[in-house]
């Protein structure tokens, strides 16, 4: 049963990523140079690899291996609560940004939202890799935390 429902996922997720792929080759030739074309682009990266983790997990592993963060078996509530903080955060993000295209606010006003959402998030993603690297020397997290700093200065340019 198990192997039934790894089947569904994996599918989904690749056609998550297949229908990402469209969308991204549509925003960059409508020819509108805006911040979408780059949101785009970095959820069709997000999602390319979480399929490609996903795929590469599923391949001979029980079911408990597939999953890449454990739900259920938190040690500490501390921990429990920041991951329920975190998917708050998300889900008031997604909603704001439904607000905001439903609204009736100026273009230039939206973008530049958007372009300080995505700074304070670079900015977040730079400190908390920063933090991780202190705490933990290896070069995996050290890559993370040079491509963090890569999105910062990329966030900064859009600008």
């Amino acid at each position: 049963m198990s192997l039934y429902y790894r089947n569904i996922s994996i599918s989904l997720k690749a056609f998550l990523s297949l229908l990402l792929g469209i969308l991204l080759l549509g925003e960059y030739l409508d020819g509108v140079n805006d911040i979408s074309d780059w949101a785009v682009l970095f959820f069709f990266i997000i999602m390319a690899n979480d399929s490609y983790i996903h795929f590469r997990l599923v391949n001979g592993q029980p079911l408990k291996r597939w999953i890449l963060s454990s739900r259920s078996d938190y040690r500490d509530f501390k921990e429990k609560r920041l991951k329920y903080l975190m998917n708050l955060t998300f889900t008031m993000l997604m909603i704001g940004a439904l607000i905001l295209e439903t609204s009736v606010v100026d273009i230039t006003i939206r973008d530049t939202i958007y372009k300080c959402g995505v700074v304070i998030w670079s900015g977040v993603f730079l400190g908390v890799n920063i933090y991780n690297l202190k705490n933990s020397f290896n070069y995996k997290r050290l890559v993370f935390t040079n491509i963090a700093f890569i999105f910062l200065v990329g966030s900064v340019v859009l600008i």
